[in-house]
């Protein structure tokens, strides 16, 4: 539990401490001054101590780490042409035997991969480092945090989302191309990825409202019936076998608090004064709510999801940023509320998941390798 904490409150400190002798208030240090903001070290602090659980972890902490050592040893034998033809992902096969040629340390592979996995995300959360806190406990109360810990193809295909997604701010749709294909190379999922390019540059405003809601209504009554066309067509690409999944995992709190902050992301900001990133991930908001109507089915509509959900931590500071001036109010409380409300919701997880034993990726409690 302690690592956890450390990793919550140790940024949050140094955050203070720095801001507290730039300024000497503690009012700017908690997050008044944009500028101040904008040069603080919370998020990179906040991803380096986060590298370093990851990278000295057990192997008990995240359920398929034992079966990701397992396939890490079987490559290490084969020689590269083997490795081609080998059933699974291409990609993350060539970097098991690429890191087997260097190492056959397991731990080590473990650092490097929670290195390829941190970076592209890190960098990304840090452009924008104001309402740092906010940022931070979103992210760890998002499905992608446990993930990481679990799912390591997974979890480089949907960080390997995050580069594809700088070439979608540029308009450079030939490297996003490559990228998007590069994520899918490291897990089928990733084809969900090439929706990016159209989605963001798509314009869903406030005055569209009146047919995105209905959408989303029809989405939701018809989950059922959508997603067996879904799964159909899926089986014909990938030649898997989805059928007889159709099981409810629970997941209608989570779709409820996608749907507070899409109401949340429409009412309160100026849209005359919104960037164009801002709008584009308030796209990628509407396709997690869509995602999200099927998740109470199956587990591969979350497995979808993680590419989207992986960029609402940055989208919701940016709403608040941009809020109306009838609203600015509104926008300084929602990041209070929102910022304690999520800390207390992880505090509470983390307490009743570290005492129980009972977590359902394997996160949970934290144990250092040498334990």
């Amino acid at each position: 539990m302690i690592p956890y904490l450390v990793l919550i409150f140790l940024p949050v400190i140094f955050l203070f401490v720095s801001l507290y002798r730039q300024k000497g208030s503690c009012i700017v240090a908690i997050g008044f001054d944009r500028k101040i903001q904008n040069r603080s070290l919370l998020i990179p602090i906040f991803f380096i101590i986060f590298f370093l659980l990851l990278a000295l972890r057990h192997e008990s902490v995240g359920a398929d780490i034992w079966n990701y050592k397992r396939h890490f040893e079987s490559i290490s034998s084969l020689d590269f042409k083997q490795v081609l033809i080998r059933d699974g992902d291409i990609l993350y096969n060539v970097l098991n035997w690429i890191i087997s040629r260097v190492t056959q340390d397991f731990r080590l592979f473990l650092t490097i991969v929670s290195g390829i996995i941190l970076l592209p995300i890190a960098v990304f959360y840090s452009e924008d480092r104001e309402y740092g806190f906010l940022k931070m406990i979103i992210f760890m109360n998002m499905p992608v945090f446990i993930m990481i810990f679990s799912g390591l193809r997974q979890s480089i295909a949907f960080s390997v989302a995050v580069i594809a997604y700088k070439y979608v701010r540029e308009k450079k749709l030939w490297k996003f191309l490559f990228w998007a294909l590069v994520a899918m190379g490291f897990h089928h999922s990733g084809f969900i990825v090439f929706v990016f390019y159209p989605l963001y540059h798509a314009t869903f405003k406030r005055k569209h409202l009146w047919f995105v809601a209905p959408a989303l209504i029809i989405v939701y009554v018809f989950n059922k019936r959508i997603f067996g066309i879904a799964i159909f067509f899926l089986e014909v690409i990938f030649g898997e076998d989805y059928s007889g999944v159709l099981v409810d995992t629970g997941a209608y709190a989570m779709l409820i608090l996608f749907v507070m902050f899409a109401v949340f992301s429409y009412l309160i900001p100026d849209e005359k004064i919104m960037d164009k990133e801002t709008l584009g991930l308030r796209n990628f908001l509407l396709m997690a709510v869509a995602l999200q109507c099927f998740v109470p089915l199956n587990q591969l509509a979350m497995r979808l999801n993680y590419y989207f959900l992986v960029f609402l931590p940055v989208l919701i500071p940016k709403i608040i940023k941009y809020c109306k001036p009838s609203f600015k109010q509104i926008g300084a409380c929602s990041n209070w509320a929102m910022s304690g409300y999520f800390l207390v919701y992880y505090l509470d997880k983390l307490y009743t998941s570290c005492t129980t034993g009972i977590s359902s990726l394997g996160n949970y409690p934290y144990i250092f390798f040498w334990q």
